[in-house]
């Protein structure tokens, strides 16, 4: 493949695909707000232009193993379109349909190993502890007991809460409209998918791209300029560290600044100097 490849994708189109959202990555943030923001932009848009593509951002991948894509940029948005099919499709069951084919495809398919055993494989895996494999368990109809969740785990659930009380308030028990929802989700809203042949090369891309002011906080920038300063052998650390303090704040209720971060981690990430001020935000 070329070094860079861009495509314009509908969210069928990228689903068709495999994801992986790599263990250094932040976990699962979106709140309510954000998730019924989406929901209530794709059903505007399907009102007003159920004809025309409707754009929702970009992501950003590098070459995975085990055939995925690691998802460098637009985790956040991958995952809960993937957690809204989740519930488009039990939505439907509730309803008593049987016929839901196209959106069982777009979240998991089966495989078969080189022993003729047939594998069960999710299109987008979180890999990161918190996650707990609970997009494994909605697409199974298998989710664990609250008790277990992790902070990342109740953002989940909550984005499929959410998408729930969207489809039956929005659609009440209309079968009809609910796949019209679901056919310009599949078909129309598209996105941009960035996709390179190394981390290094994905990183640089993210970068460029939130500083000239498309997305991210100084926080999410920061982050990536560490993972970029650091040895890969040097990521584990790295990334327990990083978790460890925005756990301890997130307790106590404090936000986390760039400069104070960068004073924190900078040892860790890299002998090369960064300077604090060369980081957008500080």
């Amino acid at each position: 493949m070329a070094t860079i490849e861009s495509n314009d994708l509908s969210v069928g189109d990228a689903l068709k695909d495999f994801y992986a959202v790599p263990d250094y990555q932040r976990e699962y943030v979106w709140e309510e707000d954000q998730i019924r923001q989406l929901l209530d932009d794709v059903r505007a848009e399907q009102a007003d232009a159920p004809d025309t593509d409707y754009f929702v951002g970009s992501i950003v991948t590098c070459t995975g193993a085990a055939g995925r894509l690691d998802l460098i940029d637009g985790q956040q948005r991958m995952t809960t379109l993937f957690v809204i099919l989740c519930a488009y499709r039990d939505r439907l069951q509730a309803l008593g349909e049987t016929q839901h084919a196209a959106v069982d495809a777009l979240l998991a398919t089966q495989k078969v190993d080189d022993q003729g055993r047939e594998t069960f494989e999710v299109r987008l895996d979180l890999q990161y502890k918190d996650a707990g494999k609970l997009l494994a368990g909605l697409v199974e109809r298998k989710v664990p007991e609250p008790k277990t969740w992790t902070r990342s785990m109740a953002n989940i659930m909550t984005a499929y809460d959410t998408a729930t009380a969207f489809y039956e308030k929005e659609f009440k028990d209309d079968v009809i409209e609910l796949r019209k929802f679901f056919g310009y989700l599949n078909n129309r809203v598209k996105l941009i998918r960035v996709r390179t042949d190394s981390l290094a090369r994905a990183l640089k891309i993210f970068e460029t791209i939130n500083d000239r002011g498309v997305g991210l906080d100084a926080m999410d920038l920061l982050k990536n300029l560490l993972f970029m300063k650091a040895q890969k052998s040097e990521f584990d650390a790295l990334k327990v560290g990083w978790k460890t303090l925005i756990d301890a704040l997130h307790g106590a209720g404090e936000s986390l600044s760039a400069s104070s971060a960068t004073s924190f981690f900078l040892p860790m990430a890299s002998k090369s100097y960064v300077r604090t001020n060369s980081i957008p935000g500080c």
